[in-house]
């Protein structure tokens, strides 16, 4: 295989979102459930990290998303599952959270436990310190190669070699990295083209200035196939009937003057 450019990604099968709930320490603040354990330990896998540095401040935080699953019940011997059921994820930086639940529509009115926290958010952003005894991203980084000569993409497409892409660009005075496992491709050697459509990331929105930038991000998935530019499918309210929304990746959005990279890990 050509030789490429060296660098440094993450390790996204061996990178986490970890956190310790310990209720004889401090109560829970982000369940929905009475929790039937005083200590619970768990182990999230990535889909994505998000660098974000303010140009003007040189403040930076980077965000790690962790891996989609469903509201449940752990430790029980039935009854696993909550209903109703929510797509539950979570993204954080070292010193907060968001705690992300989706309905099959939005206000669902399910109430955090105790009800007296009143309902649950769809992001729920809190202080890492405060509602965990422990949190930590994980994360493991490793070399890479990138590749940037469209027969040396196909060639590492073709291998069983992981992949990982970057799309790095400015917005609104900030510097934004996303960093994220090539999960679905698509590729021709005739026509000479490749096509990244993958997620779900997690995309910032720096219009939105009524929510702090953590919980502003939101899911998206991703689609390039030139350096030079990325469109993202987002996940936003969506309309249904005139007074029902649900949660869909339904908004389209355009980012030129990126910087994609395909970068493989060998």
């Amino acid at each position: 295989m050509a030789k490429g450019n060296a660098v440094q990604v993450c390790d996204f099968s061996r990178s986490f979102l970890r956190w310790r709930v310990d209720t004889l320490k401090k109560p829970p603040i982000t369940v929905s459930r009475p929790l039937p354990m005083t200590l619970n330990n768990v182990r999230m896998p990535l889909d994505c990290r998000t660098i974000i540095t303010d140009e003007r401040t040189g403040w930076r935080t980077e965000i790690a998303l962790g891996a989609s699953c469903k509201a449940e019940q752990v430790w029980v011997d039935s009854d696993v599952w909550h209903d109703p059921n929510a797509d539950m994820c979570m993204w954080g930086s070292n010193d907060q959270f968001v705690v992300c639940k989706q309905w099959d529509r939005l206000d669902k009115g399910v109430m955090l436990s105790p009800p007296t926290l009143g309902p649950q958010p769809v992001k729920h952003l809190g202080s890492t310190a405060e509602a965990f005894d422990s949190f930590s991203l994980a994360i493991k980084v490793i070399p890479g190669r990138e590749l940037t000569e469209i027969d040396d993409i196909l060639e590492a497409l073709y291998s069983e070699h992981p992949m990982v892409s970057q799309t790095e660009y400015r917005s609104h005075g900030y510097h934004v990295l996303l960093e994220y496992p090539v999960m679905d491709v698509n590729f021709s050697e005739r026509e000479r083209y490749y096509q990244v459509d993958t997620g779900p990331v997690l995309l910032p929105d720096f219009e939105n200035t009524s929510e702090p930038l953590l919980q502003g991000c939101c899911l998206a998935f991703v689609a390039h196939n030139v350096p030079e530019w990325a469109e993202f499918i987002v996940n936003v309210p969506t309309p249904l009937t005139d007074g029902i929304k649900v949660h869909h990746f339904s908004k389209s959005v355009r980012i030129e003057d990126t910087i994609n990279r395909m970068i493989v890990v060998e």
